[in-house]
This record gives C-alpha cells, structure tokens and sequence, in this order.
C-alpha cells in the first residue's frame, strides 16, 4: 500500500501532471467565487478540454477544480452573502454578518482551513475504505449492482427536488436521454425518431449515434444557470473590504474549535458517500450540529465564527465521501461526481470493480490529487484573497458573452455536429423549466451517466439468474429493503416540506406553467414506450420499463397541480418570486441571447458569428464602450484560435464556408 500511494505521490507531482492540477485549481477558484456556478458546471465545461488527454494529467485537472471551489465559493457568501455554490449557503447565515461587522478577513481565514482540513480528512477516509473494501465489492454479482444503481437513482429521485415525483421524473429522463442510440443488449438502434423520417435523415443518423455526455453536462448545469444570473442584469456586489489582523484571528479560531472541525469533516464524508443528498444539504445540516452541540450560540445568524466552521468543514469532506461510491460501484455520490465520473470514461479509465483490481494506481492519484488540490488551493486563497474578491464587484453582463461564446465552442467539440448545438439548445431549454420549477437536474445527469450501465446489468441478470435464484442472494434482499426504505423515508421528509406555506397567489400564478411541462414529460414517456414497442425483448425491457415510469410519475405530478392548495410545495416556482423585482429581464430573453450567435452561425459560420456576438453584447446589454468592444472581439478571436490549434478542435461551418473556400480559422 505504502508503496502504491508513494508512486501515485511522484506521478503526480511529477511531469506535467501538477501542472494540469495547478490549472485545475486556479479554474476552480474562479468557478466558486461566480454565485451559482460550483464545481458541477465548472467540470461539464471543463470535460471538452480534457477529452483526449493523458488519464493522470485529466484526473489531475478535473480533482483540482473539483477540490478547490467548495474553498472558493466562501468568497461571495462571506463578502456579498450570496452562495458561490450550493455548499456555501450555511456559510452565508454567519459569514455575512461577520464581514458586515469588519470581520470578513477572520471568516474567510477560518473557513478556509476548516475546508482545508475537511479535504484532507476526506481523502485520508477514501485511503482507508479503499483498503477494507475490495473484498466487498468482489461479492457483488450482476444483480446487486442492477440494485445498487437502482437505489442510487431511488435516494436521488427522492431525496433531490421539490417532490419524489418531480425527482423521479428528472431520473427517468437522464435514463432515457440515455438510452438513445444503439441497445446494448439488442445491437437495435431506438429513440432516435426513424419511426416518422427517413432512415438517411440526418436527426435518425445524428441520434443514432447517441448523445454525447458534454453536451447533456453542460447543457443542464451551466445554460440554466447562466440564464438566471443574466436576467438580473446588474453588478454583483459591492467592494468589500479585508482587514489585515483578521487572517490571524480566524486561523486561532480554527485551532480553537478544532473538535468541531473533526466532527463536521466526519458528517460530511459520511453524508456525501450517500449518492445524490450531500451537496444539497450536508451543509445544513452541520450548520445545525454546530448550533446545538456548542454552548453559548445565542449570536448564531448574527455573526458566530463557529457557524462558518462547522459547514466549511463538511462542505469539502463531502468531496471524499462522495467519491467513495463513484469509484468503488460507479454510482456517482453527488452531481459533481456524476460529471466526474463522466470524465473519467471520456478518459478512457472505468470507475467500478475493473478500477479498484486493475488500476489502483489512477485511485491513489484522485485521492493525491484531491489532497494537493485542498492544500495548494486554500493557500492560494488565502494569498490571492484581496484581488479575487474584487472579481465580485463585476457585472455579469460583461463575463456572459465570453462564456457563452466557450460554451457553444465546447458543445460543437463533442462530436464536431450541428446536432450537438441543437440537441444542447433543447435540453437547456427543458432544464431551465427544470431548475425554475425546481426537478432535480442532479437525478437527470446522475440517471443519464447510470443509463449504460443498468441496462447492461438488467439484461445480464436476466440471462445469469432466474427469479428464484436472486432472491436466494442475500445483498441482494437487502438492496431492495434498503430502496423501498429509501422511498418510504422521502415520502416522510417531502410530507414535513409541504407544511411550508405558499401563497394562493402564487399557486395560480405557477399552476398553468407547471402543468404544461407535466404533460410534455409524460409525453416523453408515452413516445418512449410506443417508439420501442418492436424491438426485441431485451431491447425494450428497459427504456420500456423507464418510460412507464415515467408515464405514472408525471400522471401523479399533474394529477396534483390540478388539485393543489395553499401549501403545496408541488407549485413552488422560482419565477413567482421574481416577476415584481425591478430591473428583472423577462425569462425568454436570456435563452435568446444563446440562440443568436447560432442562428448567425448558421449563415457566416461559427468563429465570425461568435466574435460578432460579443462585441454586440457588449455594446447592446452590457453598455462598453466601442474601443472596449473590438478589443474584447478580437481577444475571443485569438483565444478560440489558440484552443483550437493546441487543443485539435473545430468551429461549427454555416452556409458561407459552405461555397466559399476561407483560410483557417474562419473555414
């Protein structure tokens, strides 16, 4: 074992690999002090670059973004009270307190080595299971993994959203997404619309293909999030201001609470090995542990340092918990690790039983890599903290175009299709419903990267075992216990969240809205179940099966929007709450803004229209000047060139290049 983490250690710091890793943190940081982003949009827009690279020089750059932006996100929680990610909301509740006192330095410095040690005591628990648990995984046949992944999409169905319908339905929609294409069990080509075209159609020959990861990644996470942080259409924040003696205090602070640090790391691991729950509340959950295990708590939400320590502790121990299940039974832990685990396969490197027998190596350089990553990035925090907290202070107007412009150039590199942007614009639309009405899109991308698998299993079971035999298997009885408890526990946590109140206003503001996009997913459920009713038996087992269940679970999901009262929390719905602030953009307006650079795209090609787009962005929405606006232009352009000749990736044609013959790049 020594020996094995010691040659892991020189791998990585070795080469080019600390480098790529030094990349990877330095684009976490940015990533985690933009409000909203966090590391899950971060990785979806991060795979393009690292398709095609070496395997430890990826995974280095992908655990050092994912490591870092639990430590960076504390920078808009402490300075504007506004979460960088979903991690740092607990942090808001004191950290925002604490710096409108003139306390920021102390809290960030606190938070950030509290994060420090939960990275660490996170990787060192990864390093511990890896050692007891190859024996286990290895009594795992075919049948245990179908339940394991099954009661990995149950608890995140359940357990994410604003009801176990709505979560379920996120779930069935990532399977389904995921099972267009070629069958693995049938070698059949389905769901992909040759019913009603031609069989030489382009969509028939696009879809058949299946859908690309990156573009499901960074359609469903960084579209919607964009378009929300655009329609308010105003700086940031405001300058905050750091004092000097703080870094000292908070770094007392730390030492002084230092059993409350071990605990929160403890929770968070713990939380985050169970997929899908931990980075949506692991946070919460130790604010509240540190709110009743400590005395004297009255100043707790007015600006308590113990109430940045104990969720920052968790926040970043969460990452090795969730890790656990990724590596050992390829059931991503969290959304962060579900794009993760689709990196990893875009590296060519299998996350599961294969990993831990064959390539223990690659698992000893995540668990460096998620080490070095926590050290260097709280250090470089620390250090960079003056200059990276004014970066709040900028519009978002003014980043928007650039990493739009990124976006569209990423999706295209997926398989180099004008079906990608397409097929990205349409799952981006439905995810920004999604995210409005709150489905969990962790259940569709943690659905979409299981889809593969299950299926392979499913007809594996059937083949290898008869019914007799499976429950005759004891894990396997005790996998389904565990998944019909997993349900009966989220019905119980939905019930209590339905005694929040809502207003009657709100409810028929949103009903309509809601119920439209209940009927389109059950539709999607009915094509699914009536496109694959002729294939062959293990062919249809499975998207059939999904596509019943989706069918129901939205026929329930309508069937309570049409009923709802006062209270529902079925109806919340993020546009009620937005409609009467001023200076809001309507919610189609952002989603246009995406559109366009395609449409012009489509006629003068991709690199000429994305250049244009900025600078009309510019000029248009965010109100730069001219001498600014062609700068920022042919700075997009020489950028984009520079990706494209290192990194061997293309620009999207459009009816220009078609009959006329351009030199490079606007060929």
């Amino acid at each position: 074992m020594l020996d094995a983490l010691l040659s892991a250690f020189i791998t990585i710091v070795s080469g080019p690999s600390i480098l790529f890793l030094i990349a990877g943190v330095v684009i976490g940081l940015v990533v985690g002090v933009i409000p909203g982003f966090g590391g899950t949009v971060g990785l979806s827009l991060l795979l393009p670059f690292v398709f095609g690279m070496e395997p430890i020089s990826g995974i280095a750059m992908m655990m050092g973004l994912l490591s870092v932006v639990a430590t960076s996100d504390t920078f808009p929680a402490v300075l504007i009270g506004v979460p960088g990610s979903v991690s740092a909301q607990a942090t808001v509740m004191d950290g925002f307190p604490l710096a409108k006192k003139g306390q920021a330095a102390r809290a960030l410095s606190a938070a950030f080595f509290s994060s420090l040690f939960g990275g660490l005591f996170g990787a060192v628990l990864l390093t511990m299971i890896i050692q007891i648990a190859k024996p286990i995984i290895l009594a795992f046949g075919t049948g245990e993994m179908l339940m394991l992944a099954v009661f990995g999409i149950t608890i995140v169905g359940t357990l994410t959203g604003a009801s176990i319908s709505k979560g379920l339905i996120a779930a069935c929609l990532g399977l389904i997404i995921g099972s267009i294409g070629i069958s693995p069990g049938s070698s059949e080509y389905r769901l992909d619309f040759s019913n009603f075209l031609e069989v030489q159609n382009s969509i028939v020959m696009y879809l058949g293909n299946g859908i690309h990861l990156m573009v499901v990644a960074i359609s469903i996470f960084a579209l919607p999030e964009i378009v929300e942080l655009l329609r308010s259409n105003k700086a940031i924040s405001e300058k905050a201001k750091l004092e000097p003696s703080g870094w000292l205090k908070g770094f007392k602070d730390f030492i002084s609470n230092k059993w409350l640090v071990l605990r929160c790391s403890f929770l968070g691991s713990f939380i985050g090995l169970i997929p899908g729950i931990g980075g949506s509340c692991i946070d919460w959950i130790s604010y509240s542990h540190a709110k009743t295990s400590v005395k004297n708590n009255e100043e707790f939400g007015k600006g308590d340092i113990r109430g940045v320590i104990g969720p920052e502790s968790s926040s970043n121990s969460k990452e090795g918990g969730a890790l656990i299940p990724t590596l050992l039974f390829a059931i991503p832990g969290s959304g962060g690790t579900a794009v993760l685990m689709g990196g990893l396969i875009l590296l060519g490197v299998e996350p599961g039983i294969q990993l831990i027998n064959n390539r223990l190596d690659l698992v000893y350089t995540i668990i460096w890599s998620l080490a070095i990553a926590n050290i260097f990035g709280a250090l470089v925090c620390v250090y960079l903290a003056k200059p990276i907290s004014s970066l709040t202070t900028i519009n978002f107007t003014i980043l928007a175009p650039f990493l739009i412009s990124l976006i569209l150039f990423a999706i295209y590199n997926s398989s180099r299709s004008w079906g990608d942007l397409i097929f990205a614009m349409l799952i981006g639309l439905i995810a920004v419903y999604m995210k409005r009405f709150e489905y969990s899109r962790v259940a569709l991308m943690i659905g979409f990267v299981l889809s593969d698998g299950i299926e392979t299993n499913l007809y594996q079971t059937i083949q290898f075992y008869t019914i007799e035999e499976l429950f005759l298997r004891p894990i396997f009885l005790v996998l389904i216990a565990i998944c019909v408890l997993s349900i009966l526990s989220g019905l119980k946590i939905i019930d209590k969240a339905k005694k929040l109140s809502q207003s009657t206003k709100a409810i028929e503001y949103t009903r309509n809205p809601q119920l439209y996009f209940a009927i389109i997913m059950s539709f999607i459920g009915v094509y699914t179940i009536w496109a694959t009713k002729d294939l062959a038996f293990l062919g249809k087992v499975f998207p059939q099966s999904v596509g019943i269940t989706m069918l129901v679970c939205s026929l329930s999901l309508i069937y309570q929007i049409h009923f709802a009262k006062s209270g529902s929390i079925v109806l919340h719905d993020s546009e009620a709450n937005m409609v009467n602030k001023e200076g809001v953009q309507p919610f189609w307006m952002p989603i246009f803004w995406f559109l366009l650079p395609l449409l012009v795209a489509i006629f003068i090609g991709f690199y000429i229209a994305i250049g244009l787009f900025v600078f009309w962005f510019l000029k248009r929405i965010a109100q730069v000047k001219t001498s600014l606006c062609f700068i920022s232009l042919i700075s997009i352009w020489i950028l984009l060139a520079i990706i494209s000749h290192f990194m061997v990736m293309d620009f999207a044609p459009g009816i220009l290049q078609t009959y006329i013959e351009l030199p490079w790049p606007i060929n």
